[in-house]
């Protein structure tokens, strides 16, 4: 069994050639790939079949099943698909980019101690790939002189949650144990949790287990464009990923992780970040503003009352709604089969 596997929920088609070529080009070879094709009509396992994506495709150990046709969704089908097969797991996102020594740096960092996730930071750019910014990271990691700095449960929440700030990057440039995987944060039915943000969610549940682990050393690309689902403003995704800072603050307090005052600060920037993009007028968030006036001055009502909200909203949409559904394998078919 190899060491790692990668996961990648694909939807579009355009960057795969390249996602195929920078896991061919990996200096650590000891992975396989499980692709869940998400894409209208399957297109994306024929064009793998007809041989599209070139060459890099037959040097890979493949396996595609077919997807639920939802994003949310096929990240937790295929999490459900690996099982924890592997000791270490990595979701590859269909138009990011990692670079040929990304699971070499991070199977050397998981094997120097006992860790729940790995984590490289990324160079940003334009769809054409061009690395061309990256985002600021911390103070604590940038004051460190070590090459991997070690990062506490406390530590993460308290540099991310509060502030609104997702430093650690996207689910791309980690690598999890399977141990930590397996504490992938699932939509809740009956209190507040760290879900919402695919990312930093499974980041916090992981390190609640083991600490994280930085490494200095840029190994991916992020890039930016305009179907991102980031960018849907007015959609039920976009309104999880905004609220969820506010779930995130309110659900830290309750496991005192953060202070009274970090989590109104949690609260108070999701209020003004949701009424910069939506303003007055939008049902889902005019609510979310109501039950902040009404029970912002007591912690304890405001978490009752935004802990029913907030799952009402998850429940009143099937992509985020409990329970979940495994993905039916649409075929399990090694590289050299699909040329």
């Amino acid at each position: 069994m190899p060491l790692i596997t990668t996961l990648i929920p694909a939807y579009k088609k355009d960057f795969l050639g390249e996602v195929f070529a920078g896991l061919a080009r990996q200096s650590f070879k000891d992975f396989q790939v499980i692709l869940s094709d998400d894409s209208p009509q399957a297109e994306i396992t024929r064009l793998i079949r007809d041989g599209h994506y070139g060459p890099a495709v037959r040097q890979l150990q493949l396996t595609v099943v077919r997807g639920p046709c939802n994003a949310r969704r096929n990240h937790e089908c295929l999490l459900e698909r690996w099982a924890g097969q592997t000791p270490l797991v990595h979701f590859h996102l269909d138009d990011d980019l990692i670079y040929p020594e990304f699971y070499r740096q991070h199977v050397e960092a998981h094997a120097t101690g006992r860790f729940s996730v790995s984590i490289t930071p990324r160079w940003l750019g334009p769809a054409t790939g061009k690395p061309s910014w990256s985002l600021p990271l911390p103070d604590f990691i940038e004051a460190s002189p070590l090459h991997r700095v070690v990062v506490d449960a406390d530590t993460l929440i308290r540099s991310t949650v509060p502030k609104g700030e997702n430093w650690v990057g996207e689910l791309n440039n980690l690598v999890f144990a399977a141990d930590a995987m397996a504490r992938y944060p699932y939509p809740p039915s009956d209190g507040l949790s760290y879900y919402g943000l695919m990312d930093i969610g499974a980041v916090i549940e992981a390190v609640k287990l083991a600490p994280a682990v930085f490494i200095r050393d840029y190994q991916s690309f992020f890039r930016q464009h305009d179907e991102q689902s980031t960018r849907s403003v007015g959609t039920h995704s976009h309104r999880i990923a905004m609220l969820v800072w506010a779930a995130m603050a309110l659900h830290a307090w309750q496991e005192q992780r953060l202070s009274g005052q970090e989590a109104v600060q949690g609260v108070s920037l999701t209020v003004r970040r949701c009424l910069a993009l939506y303003g007055e007028g939008d049902p889902v968030m005019d609510t979310f503003y109501r039950l902040v006036q009404q029970h912002g001055a007591s912690l304890p009502q405001l978490h009752q009352a935004f802990t029913q909200f907030w799952l009402t909203l998850l429940a009143s949409h099937p992509s985020t709604s409990a329970p979940t559904k495994a993905a039916t394998p649409l075929a399990s078919m090694p590289a050299a089969a699909l040329a």
